[in-house]
């Protein structure tokens, strides 16, 4: 059985996984677990962008004020970087928004 305790039930983004995985590896006295090691290898090859682009993203998101886009949604759309509005609607569209046309555009535009 693992030792995990939650500490929050917040959305982080793959970078910040990256980056908390990568501090701990940095200390000698931890040894990574199995799941650690292959959480950071994966990350590595699928997701290069740091924490301070991810956060510029997402706050050009948020200044967009599209209304019920919340952060969760946010980090979706910066993390699956969607070319077409068919894909952005299908990343948000499961927990019942719905995009007009323009914001579908502006989104799309601010995350290129």
């Amino acid at each position: 059985m693992s030792n995990y305790e939650i500490i929050s039930k917040e959305p982080i983004s793959n970078a910040e996984v990256y980056e908390a995985i990568d501090k701990r590896a940095q200390d000698e006295e931890i040894e990574l677990t199995y799941r650690e090691e292959k959480t950071h290898e994966y990350i590595k090859k699928f997701n290069p962008m740091t924490v301070a682009d991810f956060e510029s993203k997402v706050k050009a998101l948020i200044d967009l004020e599209i209304p019920r886009l919340d952060r969760e949604n946010m980090i979706k759309i910066v993390e699956l970087n969607p070319k077409t509005g068919t894909e952005l609607r299908a990343i948000v569209s499961h927990g019942g928004v719905i995009l007009v046309d323009e914001n579908v555009t502006k989104v799309l535009d601010t995350i290129k």
